[in-house]
């Protein structure tokens, strides 16, 4: 954006947000270089035109239940490390939004991006500007050494493209969250997200045309590719994101326990453990897949 239209969005945001949420918005800071964007290409105003629409669907679509926001530190760098889950990356949309109107002051929340769409014409200019980046080692180090907090998906984008058989079985994490925590002293706070499951129901992953359009998988639904556009809009599923205990590994295993594979994994699989505990909690205690009923009873239209 120039400046006139960094002013018109700024003058639009007033108008339609709530004047609380337009002052955090407000507090949101980036590494500016000078030219009204960060390293990776975070702009401010284009990162809050995007909470507000995202936002459009956090608060009238999946009308998203969080809780645990005091176990985020208010400030430094820390990890926020969720399971992963349905076809689209809506789970962390949805993570992001909340961070900012929940916490105070708020904070971004960097989530890392598969390589396809870091690299998709256009797409990709979206993604950098809203503040995400590829999810390469030096990006992630130089954010950590920015004191910011990033979102990793340590399930990676198999995560999203699990069956609605293998619904909520977390995959084998990855073990790279945990060498970026040892060596920068950061904590990881472990997150559960439940619903993300069933807003695009998978029954099958058609291989030969995920190949031939260079995305990691190719959906098939009760509802895509059937209905067109109509079958890609996500199910009204109700979203819940508890935040868990900061874990310090750092505290116990120093930077060079990261020439240790073993100890490595030993580490991501006690994570996987605790994210994996809070999911199946949290599933117990999910009253329905929508919760409508909850809505009604609590006057909400």
């Amino acid at each position: 954006m120039n400046e006139k239209q960094r002013e018109r969005t700024l003058k639009f945001l007033q108008k339609v947000l709530p004047a609380d949420e337009y002052e955090k918005i407000q507090k949101l800071k980036i590494n500016d270089l000078g030219f009204g964007y960060d390293q990776f290409g975070m702009e401010k105003e284009s990162a809050a035109l995007a909470y507000f629409i995202v936002r459009l669907a956090y608060k009238y679509w999946f009308r998203v239940q969080s809780d645990g926001h005091e176990n985020i530190p208010g400030t430094g760098r820390a990890l926020i490390v969720p399971n992963h889950s349905g076809v689209l990356p809506l789970d962390a949309a949805m993570i992001g939004v909340d961070l900012v109107m929940k916490l105070d002051p708020p904070r971004n929340m960097r989530a890392v991006v598969d390589n396809f769409m870091g690299f998709t014409p256009f797409l990709n200019t979206l993604v950098y500007r809203a503040g995400q980046v590829v999810g390469s080692r030096r990006n992630f180090e130089d954010l950590l050494k920015d004191e910011e907090m990033i979102a990793v998906f340590p399930e990676g984008a198999k995560g999203t493209g699990k069956l609605y058989s293998q619904r909520y079985k977390l995959l084998k994490f990855n073990v790279g969250f945990i060498e970026l925590s040892l060596k920068h002293r950061a904590p990881i706070i472990p997150t559960m997200s439940i619903g993300g499951e069933e807003q695009y129901p998978m029954l099958f992953n058609f291989k030969p045309i995920a190949r031939l359009i260079s995305f990691p998988y190719f959906p098939l639904t009760p509802f895509f590719p059937w209905l067109g556009l109509l079958g890609a809009v996500p199910l009204p599923v109700r979203y819940h994101i508890q935040y868990g205990k900061p874990i310090k590994f750092y505290e116990e295993y120093g930077p060079e326990t990261i020439k240790d594979p073993e100890t490595v994994r030993m580490l991501a699989d006690k994570v996987h453990e605790i994210v994996q505990d809070m999911v199946n909690q949290g599933l117990k205690e999910r009253k329905s897949i929508f919760g409508f009923e909850e809505d009604c009873k609590s006057g909400k239209k």
